[in-house]
């Protein structure tokens, strides 16, 4: 009998194993089904004589920039647009993983649950799906970049449509390059810039070193002053100013029109490493973020155990600091809604399977700390850079930043920033990789952009 016993023990556990090990395989299919059926190695479903179609990409305007004609792939007529929307739209042989084209390809080939990749009454192959991306801004900084290399991304901070997203180098889909693997020009193309790399800030990132001021002294940051005289010895080694510019006694505002590098040196180490960590951190830095399915690669902040010189630097956004491109747009649409960003997307189209969810926490700063942090982008552009590089009523806000990157580089030149205003509620994030300034390179970058969404 106890042998008995112990048979009937053994088959059900085996038995639960085995219907465990069903239920697994149902909830996956049903979770990963898509992804299954649409992977590279289902060689059949990319095959020339394939019946599988994949629907049409369109922009904002309902502009084709990827369609399907007798079973091969083509996309816009326009080779500008091309290059400049590679990253977004994708590639036929599927090697830019954040686009959409690789992202969404189930949902483009009209994937259904019940009837998989099957064309019937039920499930028309070859859904359309429109793209919350206009054209012609992501065409005018594209033109802008003028051959650099970089990240430039725009959304609206209302709806969270991303009207500008664009990520060079590139190369045109439609021809795509024969030396594409050997030619140095092209070395990065797969990588999409605006989610999937982190860089050196420079002076953008000391809007958290007064974000951590603001913090630590509520009543008196506004009061605090430091001399600059081009530059200042920190923990046995030199801080300078940008050009060894010498800007004397200055306060908050003072020192960030001028992007003084001795004032938010010395303001890091007033701070403490602690200080500036937890507040880099409350504002996005080691976090992760999501765009959709997509991972973005975190901007990076380390203080532990960084001397005094090395915190200074830190304080002007250089020492170890990384920066992303996504997370410095999210970032710029908090502070123009008192902290909180919405979710961008890039698509509005709506079901279960469309992959853009929502982040867990999108609060990035206080109010108050918004409301100071915009009052002091405002001055920037209204005071120091000159509201005539924008289009007129826009009321930009904005920090340029030159992030030195050494082995004979040119450095990395940046601006973020927004747009207060409900008729153009833009926040958006430019890098240029090895630049000539924040203002010359970023900024013709960012004029550009909105003048086209004027």
């Amino acid at each position: 009998m106890k042998t008995v016993g112990f048979r009937s023990i053994v088959l059900y556990l085996l038995l639960a194993a085995f219907l465990g090990g069903i239920g697994f395989l149902v909830v996956s299919l049903f979770l990963q089904g898509d992804k299954w059926a649409m992977q590279p190695y289902n060689g059949h479903i990319y095959a020339g004589d394939s019946t599988v179609t994949l629907g049409e990409i369109r922009d904002r305007d309902g502009g084709v920039l990827a369609s399907t004609v007798d079973g091969s792939r083509y996309y816009s007529d326009s080779e500008t647009t091309r290059l400049a929307l590679l990253h977004t739209v994708g590639d036929t042989e599927g090697y830019i993983s954040t686009s959409i084209q690789y992202t969404m390809r189930a949902k483009l080939a009209g994937y259904n649950i019940i009837t998989g990749l099957n064309d019937t009454p039920l499930n028309q192959l070859g859904n359309d799906i429109n793209l919350t991306i206009h054209r012609g801004a992501s065409v005018a900084a594209y033109e802008a970049l003028n051959g650099h290399n970089g990240a430039v991304l725009l959304y609206n901070y209302e709806t969270g449509e991303v009207l500008c997203k664009v990520s060079a180098p590139t190369y045109d889909p439609a021809d795509v390059p024969e030396d594409l693997e050997e030619n140095a020009a092209y070395k990065g193309a797969y990588l999409d810039n605006t989610l999937s790399s982190s860089f050196t800030p420079g002076s953008i990132f000391k809007l958290v070193t007064a974000a951590a001021a603001m913090e630590k002294w509520p009543d008196s940051w506004l009061d605090r002053t430091y001399d600059c005289e081009g530059s200042v010895e920190i923990g046995g080694d030199s801080i300078t100013c940008l050009h060894g510019d010498v800007h004397g006694t200055q306060n908050v505002y003072e020192a960030m029109g001028n992007s003084c590098n001795v004032y938010f040196a010395h303001l890091a180490n007033d701070l403490g490493a602690e200080a500036l960590q937890r507040k880099g951190e409350e504002m996005g830095f080691n976090r992760e973020f999501q765009f959709g399915s997509v991972p973005i690669s975190k901007s990076e902040l380390q203080l532990s155990g960084a001397n005094a010189n090395q915190l200074g630097w830190a304080g002007v956004g250089q020492y170890t600091i990384l920066a992303n491109p996504y997370h410095m747009m999210a970032l710029m649409g908090a502070i123009a809604k008192e902290g909180e960003f919405v979710q961008p997307k890039l698509t509005n189209n709506t079901g279960f399977f469309n992959g853009f969810s929502q982040a867990s926490s999108r609060k990035l700063v206080t109010g108050e700390e918004a409301r100071a942090l915009k009052s002091l982008l405002r001055n920037d552009v209204e005071s120091y850079y000159g509201d005539w590089m924008f289009p007129e009523s826009m009321n930009v806000c904005a920090k340029t930043g030159t992030g030195e990157v050494g082995e004979g580089k040119d450095p990395n030149c940046w601006m973020v920033g927004f747009c207060d205003s409900s008729r153009y509620p833009y926040a958006f994030a430019v890098m240029v990789e090895e630049g000539n300034g924040g203002i010359e390179s970023a900024g013709t970058v960012v004029s550009a952009m909105l003048g086209a969404l004027a």
